[in-house]
């Protein structure tokens, strides 16, 4: 079981959280729970939890500051942040702090159910490479030094002849074929083949997450040229053996850090390649791509801080003109977004995704600023697909497509609030269970006087009622089949005392089930 540690400064919710979830389908056990950020992390030194779930606002240090926390402290925690404040501030900063799931509410007790499994499945995976690095290649030790090395620590008790060299960390991503498609065996495979490679030069070669990292080193400065053809080649030959043995195509892209001489700089190189590996995002026919690139072609302040003021306006009017209706002004204004993000190849991956959600964030809060709904604007679907997309090119085309279905669908007034929206779906799905205004609250996640207050306002009825009327409207096209016993239907339909079935019957229709069903005229149109 892994451990989840709960955040929330309502203790209703918080209780909810960790007793109505079902945490063990899930692979999940709840280790303890907190009323703000500055608790959870006590907890967190004593009880070292695999997964944070917090609130966004609360006392003392909010969920945001937490995950910042938790990203400096302990790193392999995932974060999970659930929240009614809808902000596309928020979601920035939750990319940035490496939050693994942005859930707006009300939630529901699937949605976690879902990302909690794909949690789940992450960690595994996490621990099957550490297994692998424990088993395979390097040995134990090599590891543990590698490792120390491009993190910096331990640095000076390690005299390995090759550490007096000059160097180049080098980082190799398979991208999305790391995640979906590469086994233990694929995994191994790579190693042994890349050690094999590169024995000659004698080049350590470490698995590191989902990353293959080598240490070029040699006792003469390596050139970036020099070198460049070498990766070149590597790549081409990799790609060929794995297509030939596993029959499998794979997108092998390479970063390269600065060249350093002291053993102590490594991790500066390492973080510096991959630094440089989030730009392979913009620049899908680069296979290799080198730090110091990047430094050549560095902008100055200024013309940032005017990039970033322009690529503000193009969102803007591009927004607007979506929301008006103008098509044609719409495209050209796609088009001059695209323009902005691609100008120079500037932004890496982060940058990107954070202003692609921006996009939809603000097209979704705008409109319902001005009253409007967008049927077909999914945002929490569009969301994980803008955090997923593997390169600019797909999550361009994918831009373009949202914004062309925006164009042709109906644009609805008066939006229903979603907290209704979601508990009347609800209902309509699970008509037959055991429903009450608390559970339904506890669903949702608010608090059962507050959810009973939205819902009378904007439905004119209270909640119970409600369902009793859905539950009497699905009864009545039971009543025309005669071979359910008016108890039976009763009974189907989430209310299992009869009395009680015929009097919420007679308040809806007008007449008890038995009338409705023996009369003709009831029976064709469906009550009155």
């Amino acid at each position: 079981m892994y451990k989840v540690l709960i955040v929330d400064d309502e203790k209703n919710i918080r209780e909810r959280l960790v007793t109505l979830f079902p945490w063990k389908e899930a692979g999940f056990e709840v280790i303890g729970s907190a009323c703000d950020g500055r608790e959870a992390l006590e907890q967190m030194e004593q009880h070292n939890p695999h997964v944070v779930l917090t609130d966004i606002r609360m006392p003392e240090m909010n969920g945001l500051e937490l995950a910042q926390k938790v990203q400096e402290t302990y790193p392999n925690t995932k974060v999970l942040v659930l929240s009614a404040y809808d902000d596309f501030k928020y979601a920035q900063d939750a990319i940035r702090f490496g939050v693994k799931g942005y859930l707006l509410k009300p939630v529901m007790k699937e949605e976690i159910m879902g990302v909690m499994h794909n949690l789940a499945i992450e960690l595994k995976k996490d621990e099957d490479i550490a297994d692998s690095q424990k088993t395979g290649i390097p040995d134990v030790q090599e590891e543990a030094m590698l490792i120390d090395l491009i993190k910096g620590e331990h640095v000076r008790q390690y005299d390995e002849p090759w550490l007096q060299e000059y160097m180049r960390v080098i980082v190799c991503s398979f991208g999305r074929w790391f995640e979906k498609d590469l086994s233990l065996s694929i995994r191994h495979y790579i190693a042994e083949w890349t050690m094999d490679y590169w024995k000659d030069s004698q080049t350590p070669v470490l698995y590191y997450g989902n990353q293959l990292v080598l240490f070029a080193h040699h006792p003469r400065p390596i050139s970036k040229y020099d070198l460049k053809d070498q990766l070149e080649h590597y790549s081409d030959l990799l790609k060929a053996s794995l297509r030939s043995v596993f029959g499998k195509e794979c997108v092998l892209s390479i970063s390269v850090g600065n060249l350093i001489k002291d053993p102590s700089e490594i991790h500066s190189s390492f973080n510096q390649a991959v630094y440089a590996l989030s730009y392979q995002f913009n620049n899908q026919q680069h296979a290799i791509f080198f730090y110091q690139e990047l430094l050549a072609e560095e902008l100055g302040e200024y013309a940032k801080e005017n990039e970033q003021e322009q690529l503000s306006l193009v969102m803007d009017k591009l927004i607007q003109s979506v929301l008006a209706r103008e098509n044609e002004e719409s495209a050209s204004r796609l088009r001059g977004f695209f323009d902005v993000v691609e100008q120079g190849k500037r932004m890496n991956i982060e940058e990107v995704r954070i202003t692609f959600s921006e996009i939809i964030l603000s097209l979704s809060l705008k409109a319902k600023d001005k009253g409007l709904a967008l049927p077909t604007l999914d945002k929490k679907q569009a969301l994980a697909y803008i955090y997923t997309a593997p390169s600019l090119g797909e999550l361009k085309i994918w831009l373009k497509q949202t914004i062309e279905k925006l164009s042709i669908s109906p644009i609805e007034q008066n939006a229903e609030n979603r907290y209704v929206h979601t508990a009347k779906q609800y209902v309509h799905k699970h008509y037959a269970a055991k429903i009450t205004l608390e559970d339904m609250a506890g669903q949702l996640f608010i608090h059962p006087s507050y959810f009973s207050s939205i819902f009378k306002k904007e439905t004119g009825h209270n909640f119970i009622d409600y369902v009793n009327e859905v539950r009497v409207r699905k009864s009545v096209e039971l009543l025309k089949h005669k071979e359910y016993k008016i108890k039976e239907i009763s009974a189907m339909v989430g209310i299992h005392n009869h009395s009680y079935f015929n009097k919420v019957f007679k308040k809806v229709m007008g007449v008890k089930p038995l009338v409705f069903r023996s009369n003709p005229t009831y029976n064709q149109s469906g009550g009155s």
